[in-house]
């Protein structure tokens, strides 16, 4: 079986153990341990005994250091909850705009706003997917859509001097509840699986 020589360096190195201790640890020889990491080589069993003792899941094993599943982007998943807040910024402000002179400079604000948002989101969704956290990427887009909805009804009744509406304020409740398992969601979803 082909696994990646560089990530079992890296995992052991970072441990601060050297090849004798990895063989040790992992109940395998130092011959199949030098010879994992010169040629990236191993049988089943090695490699599972391997994956064991680094506490990762086995595919991990044959991924490269810049192909790994564990590197973040620099917005990681908040870029899934920002580009979600834009894009229904966008959405409601559009629905709520009133005819006037304005009203191209406004739809055309609105629409860069919108590919803005896209293109936060689209990135991040597509990784979620990727990573296989359908759930916690439905989650984070319905809160957030839930959330927005109460930050814009909230703006719009104080600039209104009404009060908040008890449904809106039972979305935005359940608008950060559904963040909070999203987040949870996303986070255990990235923590490594044991074999």
């Amino acid at each position: 079986m082909k696994i990646s020589s560089s990530v079992v360096r890296r995992l052991r190195t970072a441990r601060g153990w050297s090849q004798d201790q990895l063989a040790v640890a992992s109940g395998l020889s130092l011959r199949t341990i030098q010879r994992v990491e010169a040629e990236g080589i191993a049988s089943m069993d090695t490699a599972v005994s391997l994956a064991a003792t680094f506490e990762i899941r086995l595919i991990e094993l044959q991924e490269d250091q810049h192909a790994s599943t564990n590197e973040k982007p620099a917005l990681g998943h908040s870029a899934l909850f920002f580009g979600t807040a834009v894009i229904t910024v966008a959405a409601l402000s559009e629905s709520g705009r009133l005819p006037s002179p304005q009203s191209d400079a406004f739809t055309a604000i609105n629409v860069l706003a919108a590919i803005v948002g896209a293109a936060l989101l689209v990135p991040s969704l597509v990784r979620a997917f990727k990573d296989r956290q359908y759930i916690g990427a439905a989650l984070a887009l319905i809160g957030t859509f839930l959330i927005t909805l109460l930050a814009g009804g909230g703006i719009y009744a104080l600039i209104g001097q009404r009060p908040l509406t008890w449904q809106l304020a039972g979305f935005g409740v359940s608008g950060a509840v559904l963040v909070f398992i999203a987040i949870r969601e996303l986070r255990s979803a990235n923590s490594p699986a044991r074999v």
